[in-house]
């Protein structure tokens, strides 16, 4: 480090961690034992009001073993929000390579501030500083000549375009990776916002999850993204095509689709035909509602209920038999506590479900009318 001090003994309790982009310290063992025997060799380094530039994993080992002060290198100059988290990701970068998923949240947060920063160098080059105001347009066009606009040095004024901005992309990007990534790290953040999204179909949020599991070990990404996102793409159709709702146009046109989809055998292909199928049948909905075309609802009043009924058999289908597949003396002597009540919860709740459920079949067989008699004819002869 070029500018800062040397503290040799900062309280430990003092140092703010902020957000890391590192939850996985790795195995700490063998610097633990380092540590105990040679002492910290390298001070960890934060910034003037005491934020964790790097050394977390050193920090880590030295509150393990029991340390309440640290040598730290008290770094100047690293004030703003930009500079601080390319700091960080210099440490990480330099050594324990983040993953994936650590890479992806690491470069969202600086493609909006690499964004935030290029709209206030955009800014200054157009209005300038207050002390300018009277020569507004000669110093805007001296300022995006020169680079002499309060910005960073010999660093023309960026537009951004669309969310964060396709220079922001790609300066994260290469930031985070050392190369123009960018396509790659926006498929991991779509992923994390897919699974962690409530409106999304329960089988489009697993399968996103899944993936993030699977490409954080091998960092494998497209292909899983593809795949995903096909799926999600699939239930919409299908929603579409099942729902009472919706026109009998839409409905038509969402079964087509999916069957013209089934026919591509390459996930990428797939992908680009439903994605075409969901844009055009998104249109056919808006034309379909503005023409107040009535859906299945007003041919059978219980098409509703009926719908809601199959989609919960199906739902039952899909798990009928889990009893026979878990052993209950391994729940019951091993599960913990949230586990007991979420299953105990379902199982309860379900028997409550039925009573009720009972109740209303037995009511409606009650008041089902008695078959008549067929009447009997009579011989006259």
């Amino acid at each position: 480090m070029s500018r800062g001090h040397l503290v040799l003994e900062h309280a430990i309790d003092e140092i703010t961690e902020g957000h890391s982009y590192r939850r996985d310290l790795g195995d700490l063992e063998e610097l633990t034992e380092s540590v105990r025997r040679f002492g910290l060799l390298s001070p960890i380094v934060i910034t003037t009001s005491n934020v964790l530039i790097s050394g977390n994993r050193r920090l880590a080992v030295m509150r393990q073993l029991g340390h309440r002060t640290v040598p730290v290198w008290v770094v100047s100059g690293v004030s703003d929000k930009l500079s601080t988290v390319l700091a960080i990701q210099d440490e990480n970068t330099l050594h324990k390579m983040l993953t994936p998923i650590e890479q992806a949240e690491l470069y969202d947060e600086l493609k909006q501030l690499y964004a935030e920063e290029a709209s206030r160098r955009e800014a200054a080059t157009q209005f300038g500083s207050s002390t300018r105001d009277q020569h507004l347009a000669k110093d805007t066009d001296e300022a995006a000549s020169t680079g002499t606009d309060g910005g960073v040095d010999s660093t023309p004024p960026q537009h951004t375009t669309g969310a964060g901005g396709g220079k922001a992309r790609v300066q994260a990007a290469k930031a985070v990776t050392g190369r123009d990534s960018h396509s790659m790290l926006d498929q991991v953040v779509e992923l994390k916002q897919i699974a962690a999204s409530d409106d999304e179909h329960p089988e489009v949020r697993q399968a996103s999850a899944e993936a993030l599991l699977e490409l954080n070990e091998d960092g494998k990404v497209n292909g899983r993204y593809l795949r995903v996102k096909l799926l999600q793409a699939i239930q919409t159709l299908r929603l579409w095509a099942q729902d009472p709702d919706e026109a009998d146009a839409v409905r038509s046109a969402a079964t087509a689709e999916l069957e013209l989809i089934t026919t591509q055998e390459h996930p990428k292909d797939a992908l680009k035909e439903a994605t075409r199928a969901v844009n055009r049948i998104r249109l056919l909905r808006q034309d379909t509602a503005s023409s107040q075309i009535e859906g299945w609802k007003d041919v059978d009043p219980l098409l509703r209920e009926k719908y809601a009924i199959r989609k919960l058999v199906d739902l039952l289908r899909r798990e009928h038999g889990w009893w026979e597949s878990y052993d209950p003396t391994d729940f019951g002597t091993y599960a913990d506590e949230e586990q007991w009540e979420l299953v105990s919860t379902y199982i309860t709740s379900a028997n409550h479900f039925l009573e009720q459920a009972q109740t209303s079949r037995n009511t409606t067989a009650s008041q089902e009318p008695e078959p008549r008699a067929e009447p009997v004819e009579v011989n006259s002869r």
